[in-house]
């Protein structure tokens, strides 16, 4: 496993590697090292936390990579030598066909560590500046970070089972994109959809908090672009934004609300939503999501605010659709979303293909 990123997209991926070995169902060799085939180092020119992918050689000497971009495209000197490429944002219709047969979806992503221990992971949270906040990067502030001084989402603590008696709460927190810092110098397309992601979860946030009133939970996180344009529309406590606080408010709200990401990507929040066993309300799904991930089983879809109110009431007045959807999206996190069992199933297509 070549683990040269240091992006969060990536964490979720080399968690399930981490498993696996700890579990004795593969043996890992890890190289802090960009991967070089052949003597040609492939996509020379990312720094370690722009590359959103990982590469991996598997013991009969085939190349996987596992892209976990928001977008659709794909990196193409990857696509030139890996036998086999899974990825996130996976659009059948817009792989070039004579690349389908070895292209296949890798499924829902957020950003999930190990927990405890490991030494796998150990060796690369020096290269992690963000989780020391600039502080130097030695032994010692490894072992804070690792033994949960500092809260970070990781396999014991970012699942739960279905609760099936509590209150139907809705939980819908999100951020408002800044189009004119976030990047600076956003082509118009970009910045257009950046306008028209606000206006929907706005909207959204809206419409739910009046018919909700006290069981709905949400709103924009407290960022500077959001505090001047979406003042009304705030989550209620800054705080509540907070990692570990949010954490808490999951275990708490048995329904999710998800809209679109940048780029039409489905967002962290849906992979978080099914590991928590959430009955969910979500934008269309504009990638597949495999293994069976379906419409009315795993959730329920919205073209449009309103719509996203009517559906969600229909999961908070029906109990029984309501538990038998978490109780789907459990048993879907515990056969394809734990990490193990994420990445376990990449190996077994890779074998056979």
């Amino acid at each position: 496993m070549y683990a040269y990123s240091t992006s969060p997209h990536v964490s979720q991926l080399y968690t399930g590697f981490s498993l696996l070995a700890r579990k004795g169902e593969i043996h890992l060799i890890q190289k802090l090292a960009n991967y070089s085939h052949k003597g040609r180092v492939l996509m020379p020119n990312l720094e370690p936390h722009e590359l959103h992918g990982l590469f991996v050689v598997v013991n009969d000497g085939k190349v996987l990579f596992y892209d976990t971009r928001d977008s659709s495209e794909l990196y193409d000197d990857a696509l030139e030598i890996a036998d086999a490429y899974f990825k996130r944002s996976y659009a059948y219709s817009r792989i070039p066909e004579h690349h389908r047969s070895k292209i296949f979806p890798l499924g829902l992503n957020y950003e999930l560590y190990v927990g405890g221990f490991d030494r796998y992971e150990f060796t690369r949270f020096p290269a992690r500046k963000s989780l020391f906040y600039g502080f130097s990067k030695n032994v010692l502030k490894n072992i804070a970070v690792l033994t949960s001084l500092r809260f970070y989402p990781n396999a014991i603590n970012m699942c739960s089972q279905p609760k099936p008696d509590q209150e139907p709460r809705v939980l819908f927190m999100v951020r408002a994109w800044d189009p004119d810092k976030d990047p600076p110098g956003l082509p118009s397309e970009q910045r257009e959809e950046y306008v028209r992601i606000n206006e929907t979860r706005a909207r959204c946030i809206d419409l739910l908090s009046r018919q909700l009133g006290s069981r709905f939970c949400g709103g924009f996180a407290h960022t500077d672009y959001a505090i001047t344009h979406f003042k009304n529309l705030l989550i209620r406590e800054s705080g509540y934004s907070e990692k570990r606080n949010y954490v808490s408010l999951l275990r708490k709200h048995p329904i999710g609300v998800a809209t679109t990401g940048l780029h039409g990507s489905i967002g962290w929040k849906m992979g978080e939503y099914v590991a928590f066993s959430k009955a969910i309300v979500s934008e269309k799904l504009n990638y597949l999501v495999p293994c069976g991930f379906k419409e009315n089983r795993n959730y329920l879809e919205f073209d449009t605010p309103e719509q996203c109110v009517s559906q969600t009431m229909e999961l908070v007045e029906n109990s029984h659709l309501r538990q038998q959807m978490m109780e789907n999206n459990w048993d879907y996190y515990r056969r394809y979303l734990s990490p193990d069992k994420f990445v376990l199933r990449t190996l077994s297509i890779s074998v056979g293909s």
